[in-house]
């Protein structure tokens, strides 16, 4: 037990040494891996923050299910349970919008045009009422709203307004299928973006990386050669080394956790949140910058994913480099 724990001792011992005499080349690879870990957690933070919002904007989505004029009170009940009881509808938030109300919210929505509407009243114009729904997952929303029209009761739903006997003049959106699906495509591809930038980051890390532990391991060739004629094993020589590879990536990691945690609490709250924020509001332009994460709720999975990339390129970079040097 003695034993080993010695070994263990000079293995991890040895690889600070390493560390503290090859000075340049660590420096060098833990400014590389510092950029590397910003650049990957600046496309992290984007990304969440674009999901985010996102999710919001997906979880607010509306949409409108119209109801037949001859439909009583009871069948409007029952239509309503029947819609709660749908796989991937918020059951928690729907709204019913009566005649009347569809007829006020119309004119406001035509505003200028409100001349359409000339000649009906509140008791007597072709405005349905309905349901407005929102949707747990919006990539559902055409199985949605497939089971939706099956239902008695139901003329149509915004998300399908050409069946609509009154699609010229009716409160509802043209596009707004396009809307859900812009949505849903925006968010797939923001990742595959962001996995694809981060990925070749990483990659490109390794390389340099590698090639900058293999100029440490190249003026130690000597020392090498030795220890293998001695009989050190491969796993004994290359130990000190993985060591090392880990203490930096380690390094760098908390290096860059706290470098990318200040940037992005002055960029959120100096920029964002005041900045932006006052002058979009100036121009009347609603936006979701208000979704914004914390850099707290981001803390844990940025941690985990700094550790990964440094102790993976800082093991994966000295085992690789030092292939060509035990081959004695």
């Amino acid at each position: 037990m003695t034993v080993r724990y010695n070994l263990i001792s000079y293995l991890i011992g040895d690889g600070i040494k390493n560390i503290s005499k090859n000075k340049k080349s660590t420096i060098t690879a833990i400014t590389i891996m510092v950029v590397t870990m910003l650049t990957v957690g600046i496309c992290f933070v984007i990304g969440q923050n674009v999901k985010a919002i996102l999710g919001k904007m997906e979880k607010g989505y509306p949409i409108q299910v119209y109801i037949k004029d001859e439909a009583t009170e009871d069948d409007k009940n029952n239509l309503e349970n029947q819609i709660k009881n749908i796989e991937f509808v918020n059951p928690d938030n729907i709204q019913y919008i009566s005649k009347k109300e569809a007829f006020h919210e119309s004119i406001k929505k035509l505003g200028e045009n409100s001349v359409q509407v000339q000649g009906y009243t509140e008791d007597a114009h072709p405005f349905p009422a309905s349901f407005v729904i929102t949707l747990t997952d919006l990539e559902k929303v055409d199985e949605v709203v497939d089971k939706i029209e099956t239902l008695d009761f139901v003329k149509g739903t915004s998300e399908r307004t050409a069946d609509l006997e009154e699609k010229n003049t009716s409160t509802n959106t043209d596009g707004k299928k396009s809307t859900a699906d812009t949505l849903t495509q925006l968010n797939r591809r923001v990742n595959i973006a962001l996995v694809a930038i981060g990925g070749v980051l990483v990659i490109f890390s390794i390389v340099i990386i590698g090639n900058t532990i293999k100029l440490t391991v190249h003026a130690r060739r000597k020392e090498i050669s030795i220890m293998k004629y001695v009989g050190a094993t491969n796993n004994f020589i290359r130990a000190p080394f993985v060591v090392e590879g880990i203490i930096i990536g380690i390094i760098s990691s908390l290096i860059s956790l706290i470098l990318l945690g200040g940037l992005y609490v002055w960029v959120k709250r100096s920029l964002i949140e005041h900045a932006l924020q006052n002058w979009l509001q100036k121009l009347g332009v609603s936006t979701g910058i208000d979704g914004l994460l914390s850099f707290d709720q981001m803390f844990t999975q940025i941690l985990i994913i700094f550790l990964a990339i440094g102790i993976g390129i800082g093991v994966f970079g000295s085992a690789r480099s030092m292939k060509k040097y035990l081959k004695v």
